[in-house]
Formats: C-alpha cells, structure tokens, sequence
C-alpha cells in the first residue's frame, strides 16, 4: 500500500516541489471547477440588499456529499465546526471548509490521509491555500496538480462609461472603461452548476490612436492573490453578478477609471483589453471610438 502512496504522489509531483495532487480522488486527475479564485461573492440580507461584497479566496470543487476529502500535504491539523486547517512546512496553510472532520485537532497528519467528509448540503469542497498569510490561487501553474486548460477566457463586451459605469453617449464624456470578461471551467461541473463563470488569472490593457499605443500595456488586476475587498468596487464595475445555481454570473471590470477622453486629442482610438488564465491562455477584444474629427 505504502508503495502504492508513493507512486500516486510522484506523478502528482512532476515539476516544481510544491506542486500538489487533488484533495479528492482521484489525486492525479483534473476535477470540476464551479467557483474560481477571486470571483466576486456579493452577500445580501434577507430583504436582498446587499450588505457586504468580497474576493471569493479559495476554489470551489465540484463534489457530492459525503465524498471523502484528503490532506495535500504533511502536517499539523486544526479542526473548526465546518473546516480542516492543515498547517505545512514553509509557511503553507491549506483550508478545507464544508467538512465535518475525520481528524482531531493537534494530529499530524501525512500525505493523502482522509481528512473528513463533504457536509450535507454543500456539494463541493472549498479549497484554499495561503502562505505567510497571504491567500494565492490554487489553481496558479506549480500549485493543484494536474491542472490542464486550452481555452482561453472570453472578453464579451467593452464600453466607454462615466465615472458611476454608466454608459456615455459621446466618446468625448467618457471617464472609464469597462469590460464584461470571464473564464471557464476546462472540466464542466455538474447540473446546475454547468453554467459557471469564473475570474481570469490577469486582465490587461492599453490605448491606440491612429494606430499607435498611447499607453503600455497595463495590468489592470493581478488574481493569482487574494484581492482585498476594499478594493471590490474598484475592480468589480456596477452590473457584476455572482454565479447561481442554473445561472452564470456576470463579471464586469473596471478596465481604467482615469480615460479622462475630454484630454485626448482628435483620432480614431481604440482601447485593447486582454484576459488571460493561469495556463496562458489569452482571449482578446477591442473598442474603437473618435474624438473629433479624425
């Protein structure tokens, strides 16, 4: 059996020493995505205002209830009314939340030991995985291994808006820039999570006039950590919805605050807006509007 271990955890371990397998099993084997890192999670009373608005800090997992749930690494286990914390070499924590543990707080734990078991009600495991306290995206390439993705993110829509990310009716009115972007899982959750959007690894931009870029290429926001949420309004524009069962959620950015096309001088501009996944993958789209005359 011992033998057995070993070799599932060396072809989970191919590359980089602090890659990891799956906490599920199989362990060597992609599972189902139906919520991503840093996907906007808007939280509302019961009368539907919303009253709080955060970066989702984990990956949501795909799994019926009760599927076993297993430790990625070596250490030290804390245990929480619905959570594993599995605290490794290295400053590495790994979270497990929805679980009703199968450990005890204080035990040491090795590679690939059962956990607990997804709670009634959930259907997925939230994972996450911090060190030195800051959150980074499991899904980031030599984090959770085997992790394969080809298709690129699209980026649906981009519109000139106001400083509130309303549309503009001229160009020239425009103080920013929006774009409706999302990812997709490369293995598709099951019903009714099959429609799922997720965040992309990076977004970036410029602007061209008269086909030469005014601006570099600017990022204009890195997901591979945990965003603040007091920056969730700055990223997330007016419009933004989180997914639902049976229904996709609506991810739209603040591309830039700062167009400011009142300054711009006469042409024809186009603003460039690129999104790209954790594998590279870049999907691209463009809006061209004129000041003046051109």
């Amino acid at each position: 059996m011992a033998i057995v271990a070993a070799g599932i955890a060396a072809s989970c371990l191919p590359a980089a020493a602090r890659a990891y397998c799956w906490p599920l099993r199989p362990f060597d084997r992609p599972h189902a995505i139906r919520g991503g890192f840093d996907d906007p999670r808007l939280h509302v009373d019961l009368e539907g205002v919303q009253t709080l608005a955060s970066f989702h800090f984990g990956v949501d997992i795909a799994a019926r209830d009760g599927t076993p749930v297993y430790a990625v690494a070596r250490g030290r286990v804390t245990v929480h009314p619905d959570s594993v914390v599995l605290q490794s070499a290295g400053g590495r924590v790994f979270g497990y939340w929805h679980v009703g543990a199968a450990v005890a707080t204080g035990e040491r734990v090795r590679l690939h030991q059962l956990l607990g078991y997804v709670h009634d009600g959930w259907d997925h495991l939230h994972f996450a995985e911090s060190r030195h306290g800051v959150y980074l995206d499991p899904l980031r390439l030599g984090a959770l291994t085997p992790f394969r993705d080809v298709t690129a993110p699209s980026v649906e829509t981009v519109r000139l808006v106001d400083a509130r990310g309303d549309p503009v009716r001229s160009p020239s009115r425009a103080a920013g820039v929006v774009a409706a972007i999302f990812d997709t899982p490369p293995v598709t959750p099951p019903a009714p999570w099959e429609l799922v959007r997720l965040a992309p690894a990076l977004i970036r931009w410029r602007l061209v006039r008269d086909g030469t870029p005014v601006t570099q290429w600017r990022v204009v926001a890195d997901f591979t950590r945990l965003v603040p949420a007091a920056l969730f309004g700055w990223v997330y524009a007016p419009g933004t919805e989180q997914n639902k069962p049976d229904h996709p959620g609506r991810y739209i950015y603040w591309v830039t605050h700062s167009l400011d096309a009142w300054r711009l001088r006469r042409g024809v501009y186009v603003v460039q807006v690129e999104a790209e996944d954790t594998r590279g993958n870049v999907g691209r789209d463009s809006l061209a509007f004129t000041i003046g005359r051109a």
